[in-house]
């Protein structure tokens, strides 16, 4: 993880650069530099007097000068103005771009800006005064002005919209991304029937044998199960890393694909560990993708009737969601994830590092799950921020380029978010459910010749679920066109060529079914997402038809 030793916070007037600056600050025991506040004590007046007697023009040299005295500062947080980072030049690897430096930018809607900037002056018994907000309209002039400048502020590495966040939380997240990772604690704690302790950062794998030494100091095996291509490229590293912990480490190398999540494959390993002598105080690491922490997952939930797990995901999908939360299983022929058990790991590692050799199609599909927690965040607990669907917008170049911290922010934000879910409904009796936004017919066209990866078959499951909401009036034509929008940004399908005879058997052995009825997860407006029973047939034919064609011919693994 990047030592930052300079946090710089961008935005429109009105976002709370200055208290959350004052807040980060504190916490990391460094110096503010709010760049308003330096140029009034320069100045010997206040802002609007040095508009009014020397113009913009001067003013902004004076903005400049400060700006670039302070990032001559180590240990500093500065809190801009809202206008002193539109410069182009100013966005370079020796300032606002340097490696050492961490740009985050507060976003709020116009109106929210609108409403705290006049509550400022009431507070203060001053007179309502901004010098590019004067006339009748001043709403209006900050629509525009946040529509002139968003490109500047989206060049923030992480964009963060605070508009449902208290200044405490807003701090608390920019905090943690500052420490550097020397002894790292939890980042996410899910306190389920076996509490699980997950780690996220970068380079956070070179942790992991102390994390193992700490949760289990006697293992006499460490049953490593891994994903024939992580092998490849990490495998070594791995076996290397376990290696002073003075265990034995056996490995298994687990086939990649859908189709090792059988009776087949989970017998293997039981085999495995069996004939090798596994005991109950050992530990199995499952190290891999949503296929080898499924697998791997129900194979320590059963062998011997349960031993120790970590889990290690290596892909954006495993790492936001799969590997969290205790789900393990294996498909069936009569649909995906039929035969498992609920298995909390108490350990989780996640490394974003490890996405950088993920073969480009595996990291795409991964953006599903996030997108689809994004939506449903709403309806989740503490889920009143709502801000994963705004930075996915505003940080889409950062995010897909995978850039530090925003990668690990991401991580975070979703494991907490599906942590929180699963820690009120640990075993799907109920909230957990929502979870399954996208999955009622994604599952069925992903288990439809497994011809799509799990994501891709999400990403077009949620195209028809948020139609089924737009047609029975839960949302309107605009929430459809934002997510359609969004997945195909993150280069997933919208549409899917699948035999559609196969679905309506495959979306009949739906877990979530309930009294023969299918259930669906459904967009709803302000409110994320609801559980519906019950839905018109003709309104679930209509979506399915508006998403899915039947397969011509198969290119690139995949059927178009």
């Amino acid at each position: 993880m990047t030592d930052y030793t300079e946090c710089i916070l961008v935005g429109m007037s009105g976002t709370g650069k200055s208290s959350v600056g004052r807040a980060v600050a504190d916490r990391l025991g460094w110096e503010l530099i709010d760049t308003d506040q330096e140029i009034e004590r320069r100045e010997g007046r206040d802002i609007p007097a040095i508009f009014a007697s020397c113009g913009e023009a001067y003013f902004r040299a004076v903005e400049r000068e400060v700006l670039l005295g302070a990032l001559r500062r180590r240990n500093v947080v500065i809190a801009t103005g809202g206008g002193a980072v539109l410069p182009g030049e100013l966005w370079t690897p020796d300032l606002l771009d340097a490696s050492h430096t961490l740009t985050i930018a507060l976003d709020v809607p116009p109106e929210i800006s609108l409403d705290r900037l006049q509550k400022q002056a009431e507070r203060e018994g001053a007179a309502f005064e901004r010098p590019l907000l004067a006339g009748n309209d001043p709403l209006q002039r900050l629509t525009v002005m946040k529509r002139d400048r968003h490109r500047a502020y989206d060049r923030a590495r992480l964009t963060l919209d605070v508009s449902r966040m208290s200044i405490t939380q807003v701090a608390d997240q920019i905090a943690s991304l500052l420490p550097p990772h020397r002894d790292p604690e939890p980042a996410v704690r899910l306190h389920a029937s076996t509490p699980s302790d997950i780690y996220i950062g970068a380079r956070m794998l070179a942790h992991l044998p102390a994390l193992v030494a700490r949760h289990w100091p006697r293992a006499r095996t460490l049953w490593l199960a891994i994903d024939e291509n992580v092998d490849r490229a990490h495998g070594e590293r791995l076996r290397t890393l376990l290696a002073p912990l003075g265990a034995r480490v056996e490995t298994a190398r687990v086939p990649s694909g859908e189709t090792s999540k059988s009776v087949a494959g989970v017998a293997a390993l039981w085999d495995w560990m069996l004939d090798c002598g596994v005991e109950r105080g050992d530990v199995l690491l499952a190290c891999g993708g949503g296929v080898t922490g499924d697998l791997a997952g129900f194979a320590a939930a059963s062998v011997l009737r349960g031993i120790n797990l970590v889990q290690i995901p290596t892909t954006l999908l495993s790492m936001v969601d799969s590997s969290v939360g205790g789900k393990t299983g294996i498909n069936h022929r009569a649909g995906k994830n039929l035969i498992g058990a609920f298995y909390q790991p108490p350990l989780v590692v996640i490394d974003p590092d490890l996405l950088a050799s993920l073969p480009a199609r595996e990291l795409t599909s991964g953006w599903a799950e996030v997108l689809k927690h994004a939506v449903i965040q709403p309806a989740t607990p503490g889920g009143e921020a709502r801000d994963l669907l705004a930075t996915m917008e505003h940080s889409r170049e950062h995010l897909l380029a995978l850039d530090q911290p925003a990668a690990s922010w991401l991580i975070r934000r979703n494991i907490a978010l599906k942590a929180a879910v699963v820690q009120a409904d640990e075993r799907e009796s109920g909230l957990r459910q929502i979870l399954n936004f996208g999955h009622t017919l994604g599952h069925a066209i992903e288990a439809a010749g497994y011809s799509y990866l799990h994501g891709e078959a999400i990403a077009v499951g949620m195209c028809a679920a948020i139609r089924i909401s737009r047609d029975l009036g839960l949302v309107e034509d605009a929430a459809v066109d934002r997510l359609e929008t969004l997945i195909a940004a993150y280069g997933l399908p919208t549409r899917a060529r699948v035999d559609p005879g196969l679905l309506p058997e495959l979306m009949a052995s739906d877990k979530k079914r309930s009294a023969g009825m299918q259930r669906w997860i459904l967009a709803k407006r302000n409110e994320g997402v609801v559980i519906e029973q019950g839905v018109p047939a003709e309104v679930v034919r209509d979506a399915i038809e508006a998403v899915i064609a039947a397969p011509t011919q198969a290119v690139g693994g995949l059927t178009t």
